[in-house]
């Protein structure tokens, strides 16, 4: 993680190829189940998500805490969701939560 605070700089968060992927897989896995329902915020993810799986894996603290909430507006957009949905939502939030609490205190 790079801090910027100081020079209004965003702070980044640089994720493993691992945790990369899996956030990436899990949460198209989620767009896909939301479709034609998540409608205009399906853009917005997306692009977060094209972001992490650039070369370097990184993304702003603020991409990451948007990225935190439309994954739950997705998943809170279809009243019935599949079953296996809670576990996709769930692998998402731990990994982006892991990471967004190793920054220190003052970045959050």
């Amino acid at each position: 993680m790079l801090n910027n605070k100081e020079n209004n700089l965003p702070t980044w968060i640089f994720f493993s190829n691992v945790d990369a992927t899996l956030v990436n897989e899990s949460a198209r896995q989620l767009l896909v189940w939301s479709g034609e329902s998540f409608g205009r915020l399906l853009r917005s993810t997306e692009n977060i998500l094209n972001a992490l799986m650039s070369n370097d894996h990184r993304l702003t603290r603020e991409s990451v805490v948007e990225l935190v909430a439309l994954l739950g507006s997705c998943v809170g957009s279809n009243p019935y969701p599949p079953p296996d949905t809670r576990s996709l939502f769930t692998d998402c939030i731990m990994v982006l939560s892991r990471y967004l609490a190793q920054l220190p205190k003052d970045e959050i």
